[in-house]
């Protein structure tokens, strides 16, 4: 019996993305080590153990290689927005927090590769960086004006309070982003996030009875 046409294309199609991902994943690793402007498609070619004509096949440069890394990653953190819904109770914090974590430590090449080039890359820092900033902050702000009016909360800039929560969040992987310390098992990401909204919510002064 043949293989029909529709099955074909396909199987054909799944091979396209399996060979797409191992390129993209292969550039990662080399932009994370070299930096993206020390990088050559004949290196990423290499790291994926193609040759550098093949590569061409399915990408047409490197440039084209890091909007489409670019592109993934927005694609996940939208995503998770769509999944952590709308913030309410101190669980729905603590869950965005640890999921934010996993994205961020899941695939460390592709976060410092991110990082590092939307610091010197206009159009990643606007449409990555900046974007997914701003979608974050309004999210949070919306967290925290709701509770200052409910009374939770005291009456403070909730501007300056949101940026306060993004700085406590990152501030605890930095050091693994850069390399210093291992990566989290899951049950400490879990820990950590638990202790960052704890440290947010609460305090670090214990109040008296």
């Amino acid at each position: 019996m043949t293989e029909q046409p529709t099955q074909t294309r396909v199987r054909r199609q799944r091979r396209i993305e399996r060979r797409k991902k191992e390129i993209l994943r292969a550039a990662a690793h080399v932009f994370a080590e070299k930096g993206y402007a020390n990088t050559t498609t004949k290196e990423i070619a290499a790291a994926a153990d193609i040759a550098e004509g093949t590569l061409y096949l399915y990408f047409g440069g490197k440039r084209e290689i890091l909007l489409t890394i670019v592109h993934q990653t927005q694609t996940t953190i939208e995503a998770m927005f769509r999944e952590a819904g709308e913030l309410r109770g101190r669980q729905d914090v603590v869950d965005l927090v640890e999921k934010g974590y996993e994205l961020l430590l899941s695939d460390l090449p592709f976060t410092r590769t991110l990082l590092l080039e939307s610091w010197i890359d206009e159009v990643i820092l606007q449409s990555f960086l900046l974007e997914n900033l701003q979608r974050i902050s309004q999210q949070v702000k919306g967290y925290v004006i709701q509770h200052m009016e409910e009374g939770g909360f005291r009456a403070m800039d909730p501007g300056m309070v949101t940026r306060m929560i993004l700085a406590m969040f990152i501030a605890p992987i930095l050091p693994i982003l850069r390399g210093i310390e291992p990566l989290p098992t899951p049950q400490q990401r879990r820990a950590m996030a638990e202790m960052v909204v704890d440290i947010l919510l609460d305090g670090v002064r214990i109040r008296e009875a």
